[in-house]
């Protein structure tokens, strides 16, 4: 349920930071770019935090 809440939180956030920036600067692509951008630092904090066995 972590790695979920990770990859939601990550999209979620980083998809409305690109939806905010869409808004107010009139542009198509920071919405796909935060989705993106969201979902691969989410794999990474799960990769960091759960991927090592020490």
């Amino acid at each position: 349920m972590a790695v979920l809440a990770y990859i939601l939180a990550g999209i979620i956030f980083y998809g409305g930071v690109g939806w905010v920036g869409d808004h107010f600067l009139n542009t198509t692509w920071l919405l796909p770019l935060g989705l993106i951008l969201g979902l691969i630092s989410s794999l990474y904090l799960i990769i960091k935090r759960y991927g090592s066995a020490t």
